[in-house]
């Protein structure tokens, strides 16, 4: 079976191989992070999301592709990309719901694709120039958790770093994974071009049967 990928006709196993390798990533990611959660002691209030409703998200459309499957497997892509069309590019990302009681918190619909960036938020190190790692901490932590925070931050070295990371998802597909965009404007181009794949590979399925 083959399938459109971002302009190239390839193999769908190759395709889907793409989405199990980001995941798996993503996975690594995961543990690094609550590694150095269990080593600090800082951690995130439950439920709060607070740094969700950020404007401006910058991730790659790699990112947003097992977001995108996820919505195809669910049967809700048309409505997200319906709302997306109506949506500016920038922004709070769509994806964030807002609990009814507290309207500074609120959690992700879609949670466990989440990219890279998310996953690494407040608990990952930016590399310096000269090879110094500096910690981005949530300033929610920062006010709320003054000890969790100066443990973690003296344990800057440790934590897991963005460009470490950012290079891995990178190397999955380059050719998705350089661009910086909002991230509504990321997982419009995830929906409309993995919708692409779908729709190639349906067509061929057709026109295999027809020939058979």
């Amino acid at each position: 079976m083959i399938v459109y990928h971002f302009g190239v006709v390839i193999a769908e196993e190759t395709a889907l191989d793409l989405l199990s390798q980001l995941m798996a990533l993503y996975a690594d990611i995961d543990r690094a992070v609550a590694a150095f959660q269990l080593k600090s002691g800082l951690r995130c209030p439950a439920g709060c999301g607070r740094c969700c409703p950020t404007a401006d998200v910058q991730v790659t459309v790699l990112e947003m592709l097992p977001m995108a499957h996820a919505m195809f497997c669910d049967g809700t892509a048309a409505q997200w990309l319906e709302r997306l069309s109506g949506a500016s590019g920038s922004g709070v990302c769509i994806l964030y719901a807002v609990q009814p009681a507290d309207d500074a918190a609120g959690h992700c619909g879609y949670y466990p694709w989440r990219p890279g960036l998310c996953r690494l938020f407040g608990f990952a190190a930016v590399r310096g120039r000269t090879g110094s790692r500096s910690l981005s901490v949530c300033r929610h932590n920062r006010r709320n958790d003054p000890p969790g925070t100066a443990a973690a931050l003296a344990l800057a070295a440790e934590a897991p770093c963005f460009t470490h990371y950012g290079t891995r998802i990178y190397g999955l597909d380059p050719a998705l994974g350089a661009r910086l965009m909002p991230i509504n404007a990321a997982l419009r181009q995830a929906l409309e071009r993995l919708g692409l794949n779908i729709s190639y590979a349906h067509r061929e399925r057709l026109r295999n049967t027809t020939a058979a």
